[in-house]
């Protein structure tokens, strides 16, 4: 602390030659005048003293017969003095700091974490509607509105939290681990069903919670079939129908299916080259704009960005991004697929095509594919049959009591 007060005040470092250095030093103590760093060479003295004392020793020295040297002038007086030229100086140090004061009042980073379902991007275009983005001044953002739009936008999210940190504003959220999926329209609009079959096949097995069946295991069915009637019939006494209730409908359905399968694409390409070198071009980035030396290739080119945010503290984000833009040059080449790679190519496809069908719990019984090459196609071509639960909603179709000959459509 002594020696920031030391520096702001300034002093100096002299050197004293006297006949009389003992009555020197008591005239200075009996003033009150502090001497630092006090050393002794073979004739002379010294010593630091304040720049205020300096100015008092003129009536000492003439009453001592003492030569007093300057050696050297040090603090903040002395620096501002020497610094008068340097006006372009100091000015570009306020310009900084009231530029960094400026920038401290905006937003200039906008972190989302927690997120898993909704997408980030998804999420900074919603903030971008209500006009929350970056550059924006914060004291135009309200937390507690901000957080409360979240939630009613994004049912799935079950906590919110949003604060200003520095010139960065924060948003964590946390989502329910079950996310409401959208519903299909039947499911919203009728109250009771039809389950039909999807595909022409043979029922494998049949588990009916709600409904009458109307097929058994082993039975042939074509597309549109009705597997599970949303119609049950209550009887009377006499075991008549007296009326007809409908529910939806609901079973876990296996049929076992031929699904065809169809694949053709070309044995000639068009593949890329990289024979030239890649060329890198700096850029920034200031408050949006872009600054650079960069220049479009004439030739085909591809371009890659590299960019990072300045930062001060972890959160005091600046509005100035430095990178490079990198292009690398390629030209085109045609190729033709080798009847091995074509044929490796193809037995690619299906695999994809075998997955999906696993993914939706297909149970892969056989298949029959043939694959033909020509001079310039690749054509595969047969059917796969699999076991597939699935069943179709079909809206219910009234029915008529022994005594009415009409039916109604349902319009619920």
């Amino acid at each position: 602390m002594d020696s920031i007060k030391k520096y702001i005040r300034g002093y100096v470092r002299i050197r004293l030659e006297s006949p009389a250095p003992d009555r020197f030093f008591s005239l200075c103590v009996h003033n009150r005048i502090p001497l630092r760093n006090l050393t002794q060479e073979a004739s002379f003295y010294e010593m630091e003293l304040s720049a205020r004392d300096f100015l008092r020793l003129g009536r000492f020295r003439r009453k001592t017969d003492a030569r007093i040297h300057i050696l050297s002038k040090n603090g903040l007086p002395f620096f501002l003095l020497h610094a008068r030229k340097r006006k372009a100086f100091f000015l570009g140090i306020f310009l900084g700091f009231f530029l960094l004061f400026v920038c401290s009042l905006r937003i200039w980073d906008i972190q989302i974490t927690g997120n898993r379902y909704y997408t980030t991007p998804v999420l900074l275009d919603t903030l971008s509607e209500w006009d929350i983005r970056c550059g924006m001044a914060k004291k135009n953002v309200d937390c507690q509105k901000l957080m409360q739009k979240i939630r009613q936008a994004f049912p799935g999210v079950v906590w919110v939290s949003a604060k200003l940190k520095g010139t960065c504003l924060i948003i964590d959220i946390r989502e329910n681990d079950e996310i409401p999926q959208p519903t299909d329209v039947l499911t919203n609009t009728l109250t009771s069903w039809d389950l039909t079959a999807p595909w022409n096949g043979t029922v494998v097995s049949i588990i009916t919670r709600m409904g009458m069946p109307q097929v058994k295991p082993g039975d042939v069915c074509k597309k549109g079939d009705i597997l599970v009637s949303g119609s049950v019939a209550i009887l009377d006494n006499d075991s008549q129908i007296q009326r007809y209730e409908y529910v939806r409908a609901d079973a876990d359905i296996v049929i076992k299916t031929q699904f065809p399968y169809y694949d053709e694409f070309s044995r000639t390409v068009t593949v890329k080259s990289y024979p030239g070198e890649q060329e890198s071009y700096p850029f920034f980035t200031l408050f949006g704009t872009d600054i650079s030396w960069y220049h479009a290739p004439k030739n085909n080119s591809e371009i890659y960005r590299i960019e990072r945010r300045l930062t001060l503290t972890p959160s005091f984000y600046l509005p100035v991004t430095v990178g490079k833009i990198i292009t690398v040059p390629y030209e085109k080449k045609s190729y033709c697929y080798t009847p091995k790679e074509s044929l490796e190519l193809s037995q690619k496809h299906l695999q994809n095509f075998l997955k999906n069908l696993v993914r939706e719990d297909a149970l892969i019984l056989s298949r029959n594919i043939r694959t033909r090459l020509t001079a310039n196609r690749c054509r595969s071509q047969g059917y796969v049959i699999i076991q597939i639960p699935g069943s179709e909603k079909t809206p219910i179709v009234r029915k008529a009591l022994p005594d009415s000959t009409s039916s109604v459509s349902e319009t619920n």
